[in-house]
């Protein structure tokens, strides 16, 4: 005959082993929640990663798009490409601040156009148009020193290079060092291959645009030591 007092003993049993049992079961479903948030956390990461570095290829191709149209207004205007203030031909602003490359093309497009003449032999100015290139302050990189000292920033806020090969070979000017960007920081950043020098890139060294320009970003690794062809932008088709 079992007594009241056995019977609450075993029940008593009973109920503590439920709630050892609930609580291991409560623990595993927690680690296994924890462990799928943090696996798609991580795929998260990683999608959203894809997705900007996409948006920013996009946005560099569409800025260089931009730059192209300027350009021919540009020649359809004073009937020459920019320089590039390599070949000889100097570009300096009015403070004394010499720009090669992409400073050199964004002086050109970001200045007050003026319109010259040939007037009995002697070239003279007669007159100026409004500036052509349109750019927004993140696009922009400006010096502390010199507000006419800037540069065309690509979407991972890294400068444009800038070539004007009107002249063939003879005008090609590789881009191979920082020293064609204004404020370039050795010690910080690192400066990769003109891409125009790598034959498994662009088919050819050289010039690619011959008789117009080359311009080209080094895309989402540019400037680093772990930069990778395939993220070369140009204006040019590259075997990427």
């Amino acid at each position: 005959m079992t007594s009241v007092t056995g019977n609450q003993r075993k029940g008593a049993v009973l109920k503590a082993s439920a709630r050892l049992s609930t609580a291991g079961f409560t623990m595993v479903e927690l680690l296994v929640t924890i462990s799928l948030i943090v696996f798609l956390m991580s795929m998260l990461a990683v999608g959203a990663g894809r997705y900007l570095e996409n948006t920013s290829a996009k946005a560099t191709e569409a800025l260089i798009a931009r730059i192209e149209l300027n350009l021919q207004q540009y020649k359809g205007t004073t009937g020459s490409y920019p320089s590039d203030g390599l070949d000889g031909d100097d570009v300096i602003t009015e403070d004394g601040t010499p720009l090669t490359g992409g400073a050199a093309l964004t002086f050109a497009l970001t200045q007050p156009m003026k319109l010259t003449r040939e007037i009995n032999g002697e070239v003279r100015v007669v007159g100026e148009n409004p500036a052509l290139g349109d750019f927004r302050s993140d696009e922009l990189y400006v010096t502390e020193e010199d507000a006419d000292a800037r540069q065309i920033l690509d979407a991972w806020t890294n400068p444009l290079h800038y070539d004007n090969v009107n002249g063939g070979d003879e005008a090609f000017s590789a881009q191979s060092l920082g020293e064609t960007h204004l404020d370039f920081d050795e010690d910080v950043f690192v400066h990769m291959e003109d891409p125009r020098e790598i034959e498994e890139l662009s088919g050819f060294t050289g010039p690619q645009n011959t008789n117009e320009y080359d311009i080209w970003s080094h895309g989402s690794s540019g400037h680093e030591d772990t930069e990778e062809y395939a993220d070369y932008i140009t204006n040019w088709e590259t075997r990427n």
